[in-house]
């Protein structure tokens, strides 16, 4: 897929379904019989569907029933109560905290405690959630809503995610491997992704489930150096915990050794005496 065919697909992605006219503006400098093979392309790749005048996004990677977020919510359940147990115990109510939709971020949601959090999130349960608590102060970003994780999406939730400071961002992905890093089944969602990781100036927590790994999604939003923190179920196989080393990912998971005061007393040195753009330099 060439720039083009990204910069379509995701024009598509945010709307949901286009008309043939709105696509012919945005790719203005190419013929129609360019648009027309581009999104025929798109179309034989399985991420849209043509019809007369127009298209509309479609996923194909999972059965109806596997893309429903209360069927996802159902899955793996252990594993994502251990992620997020550890996960709530690094985080404190002075952190501006982005949360990332999906049900590993859901699970982790419903246990943070009562206090003074400032949430920003994509995630429209998790704001649900959260907005009911006293003491939060929740920011729902606007977009497209994606039913496998109900997090919105596209340029409206970029737009406003640029006017926000984010301190600590905690993120999921949908499949990592050691050549295409972390990655999502789409590219709205991804790109909002790369956004906070850009925003975040402290942190970048990822969640994910050994499972993960060697799953294969087409958009990548990230890498081992562009986040600090990596917390899953269980210690993940040799190679993957060495390219974590050679970035300075801190792994955690439930048989690491540590306790919870010394994974919170961690992050703390961390957030005192490293800035993100100093390590990365994404920021």
């Amino acid at each position: 897929m060439n720039e083009r065919q990204s910069k379509i697909l995701y024009f598509i992605e945010s709307k949901g379904s286009v008309q043939i006219k709105e696509l012919q503006e945005l790719v203005s400098d190419y013929t129609p019989m360019t648009l027309w093979r581009d999104l025929a392309k798109l179309e034989e790749l399985g991420y849209i569907r043509r019809y007369r005048g127009g298209a509309s996004a479609i996923r194909n990677q999972f059965t109806e029933q596997e893309q429903s977020f209360f069927y996802r919510l159902k899955k793996n359940v252990y594993e994502k109560e251990e992620i997020s147990r550890i996960a709530v115990g690094l985080l404190n109510s002075y952190h501006a905290l982005y949360l990332d939709g999906g049900s590993t971020t859901y699970s982790l949601a419903k246990r943070l405690p009562d206090g003074h959090f400032t949430i920003i999130t994509s995630g429209a349960n998790i704001a649900v959630e959260l907005s009911q608590r006293n003491g939060y102060n929740v920011n729902l970003l606007g977009g497209q809503v994606i039913g496998t994780t109900l997090a919105c999406s596209g340029p409206q939730a970029e737009d406003m995610l640029g006017s926000m400071n984010v301190d600590v961002a905690v993120l999921s992905t949908s499949g990592f491997s050691l050549e295409n890093g972390f990655a999502s089944g789409y590219l709205s969602e991804a790109h909002l992704k790369k956004r906070v990781i850009e925003k975040a100036s402290s942190c970048v927590i990822m969640l994910m489930d050994k499972g993960k790994i060697g799953k294969v999604q087409p958009f990548t939003f990230g890498r081992p150096n562009d986040i600090d923190v990596l917390i899953t179920d269980e210690e993940l196989p040799q190679n993957v915990m060495e390219e974590m080393g050679k970035h300075h990912v801190k792994v955690f998971f439930p048989k690491d050794g540590y306790e919870e005061q010394e994974r919170r007393a961690w992050l703390e040195e961390f957030l005192s005496t490293q800035k993100r753009y100093s390590r990365s330099g994404t920021n």
